[in-house]
């Protein structure tokens, strides 16, 4: 045995391994790659250099050690090194992707392409553990998604994305039914205890990872009931509340507790929750609607979208007339127009652009359109007229054209001095909202704010910078989608079991994914005939399987499965659910149309591991072109060579 100093500290180690062994035996890290191939040849990466005091940079894993050694294994050189090395690497790599493209594009990052096999093969159950381990609302996200995954699914290059929404619902559906819904078992007390303010997706999420965790939580709701914006923002039609109030029961199962009609700044303030509590997480989500500054929208009969969706679900003060004129286009408005259909109104959606710029979700406008919503768009509202009763009966509608683009990249409406009117007796403007701060104006606590009045955090650790305070959801976002609101919980419980436990540091932003996207129809079906199933088995490392497979059929044309619906005379005048599910057959072959784009091996990858701790910006690579073979195993057909798929 000899002495040396690795990174400052003594050690005796053995003379004849190699210093890669010794740091590994001394989990001292050092990145490698360099194992041995099939063939004994050693494969150089060149990530696992070191400083050695008086002979420069070597490579750990070729170098032993002699009796004085120094050696350091960090530095700024040998970071840049390992960097400009993994670039090198990386860019020579075959694979598209890590992560398939659906769960790139979900905000909440569900492993979308495991849990669709799961359901193919009829195992529900793993599918909602899968399901949980990234989103836990599935039940109400399932039904009110947007669905940003379908944007990144590579089945729709074929035909059209999978109904991935509809899938979590479906086995989330199941998953209710059962004798005992899945809940992840709660690890040991931890003696520390968490407030968060506001019980919406965010909040929710956040509270139900940090009690799985083991911590006491506590969540502060100003409203009777929990489910913030899923509640009192989404219609019945869209959410069951029955299923919402079953969801948030599960998601107490491990300890959660929500205290409501607790509102901020009369019974509780912020300065004393942060005195009481191990850390805060403020929730609070954006439910202020912002009003139009016109002539006559304080007339009576003229309301706000936030406003009149959760009226309609509390007090029912509004009233609802027989022409009712909605004014935005986005998710809101919609639901305002639709909601205001099944009240008996004659409704009219106002857009001052066109249907193509529309914010909200095109099948939410379609869906309207086939309730009977009529559509006034290019047309902005400038006064609204009142009656002897100043009551709004009119509109003065001008007209307008679209100019040049703005920063949202969509034409800015621009007015052409025509103006027509007409009548109706109900008007709901829908075009944002905002967080209520009401509650800091007693507060002597300084929460940092942006212009929009939303918090100014840290984009990582959605830290404050004041005391134990965290900002999620609409409040650091602005209005957002509940699906957003759940990434941002699921992050900030992460983030603040690492504040309590003093590793704040080791939180990362992403994960590296690759993002090499070739076009599936630029591939020919006739080459891929006669290849096995052992291509998808390495995928998942499996090699026992070698059973046949014609790849053609999943290129051939497969129709989406439809998700039944309510007929348009079922919805009128009832707030029945308009989705009805799918049969568990219908989801089964839904599900295998999925082509299973991403790497099965992504979480256990040494390789993608480095490229995230190094901070790789996967747009920067230049990669190799895909390579091709041509095997007489595959009965001389030339293929596309690529094991991800």
């Amino acid at each position: 045995m000899i002495s040396i100093t690795i990174n400052g500290q003594l050690f005796e180690v053995d003379k004849n391994q190699t210093l890669l062994t010794i740091t590994r035996h001394h989990s001292i890290h050092i990145p490698s790659l360099c194992d041995s191939d099939t063939n004994g040849k050693k494969n150089l990466c060149d990530l696992c250099e070191i400083e050695v005091d008086g002979f420069g940079i070597k490579k750990a894993c070729k170098i032993t050690p002699f009796d004085g050694m120094s050696v350091i294994t960090e530095s700024e050189q040998l970071s840049k090194r390992r960097k400009k090395a993994l670039i090198r690497i990386l860019s020579e790599h075959k694979a598209e992707y890590c992560e398939a493209p659906c769960q790139t594009a979900c905000p909440a990052g569900v492993d979308i392409q495991s849990y669709l096999y799961h359901i193919s093969k009829n195992d529900h159950k793993k599918a909602i553990e899968v399901i949980k381990q990234t989103l836990p609302m599935p039940l109400s996200i399932g039904r009110v998604c947007p669905a940003f995954c379908e944007a990144g699914c590579r089945r729709r290059l074929i035909d059209e994305p999978l109904a991935i929404r509809q899938l979590k619902r479906h086995t989330a559906d199941i998953d209710l039914a059962a004798l005992e819904s899945y809940v992840p078992a709660r690890k040991p007390h931890k003696d520390k205890s968490i407030a968060i303010i506001g019980s919406g997706p965010g909040g929710l999420t956040c509270g139900y990872y940090l009690s799985n965790e083991g911590y006491d939580v506590t969540v502060f709701e100003a409203m009777p009931n929990p489910g913030g914006w899923l509640r009192y923002g989404i219609p019945e039609y869209r959410l069951p509340k029955a299923i919402l109030d079953k969801e948030i029961e599960v998601m107490c199962r491990n300890g959660m507790e929500i205290k409501t009609s607790c509102k901020l700044g009369e019974e509780l303030t912020l300065s004393e929750l942060s005195e009481k509590y191990d850390a805060v997480c403020m929730a609070v989500g954006a439910s202020k609607a912002v009003g139009m500054s016109y002539p006559g929208s304080d007339l009576k009969g003229c309301y706000l979208g936030v406003d009149y969706l959760k009226d309609f679900v509390t007090e029912q003060q509004y009233i609802t007339g027989k022409r009712v004129a909605v004014i935005g286009g986005g998710n809101t408005a919609i639901d305002c127009a639709r909601t205001a259909v099944r009240a008996g109104a004659n409704t009219t959606l106002i857009y001052r652009r066109t249907r193509a710029e529309m914010p909200a979700e095109a099948y939410e406008v379609d869906e309207a359109e086939q309730e009977g919503v009529k559509f006034s768009f290019l047309t902005n509202p400038v006064e609204n007229i009142g009656d002897e009763h100043n009551r709004v009966n009119k509109v003065c509608l001008e007209k307008m054209a679209l100019g040049t683009p703005d920063s949202s990249g969509r034409s800015r409406p621009e007015p052409t001095g025509e103006y027509i009117t007409q009548e109706f007796d109900t008007v709901i403007a829908a075009v944002s909202q905002a967080p209520d701060l009401s509650f800091l104006d007693n507060d002597n606590i300084d929460i940092p704010l942006t212009r929009w009045n939303t918090i100014d955090c840290d984009e990582t650790t959605m830290h404050s910078g004041v005391r134990n305070i965290f900002g999620i959801g609409d409040f650091r976002r602005g209005p957002a989608t509940a699906v957003e609101a759940v990434a941002d919980g699921r992050a900030a419980a992460k983030a603040i079991d690492c504040y309590l436990n003093g590793n704040m540091k080791s939180l990362q932003s992403n994960s590296f994914n690759f993002n090499n996207d070739s076009k599936m129809q630029f591939v020919n079906p006739s080459h891929l005939t006669n290849v096995t199933q052992v291509m998808r088995s390495l995928a998942r490392g499996q090699t026992s399987e070698q059973k046949e497979l014609n790849f053609s059929d999943a290129m051939k044309h497969i129709l989406r499965v439809t998700m039944p619906e309510l007929t348009v005379d079922q919805r009128r005048l009832n707030f029945s659910e308009v989705e009805t599910g799918f049969t568990n057959q219908s989801a089964i072959t839904e599900a295998k149309r999925c082509l299973e784009c991403g790497c099965q091996l992504r979480n256990k990858c040494d390789l993608r591991d480095y490229a995230s701790e190094y901070k790789i910006d996967a747009s920067e690579l230049t990669t190799i072109n895909r390579h091709k073979t041509t095997n007489s195993y595959f009965s001389n057909n030339t293929i596309s060579l690529n094991m991800t798929k």
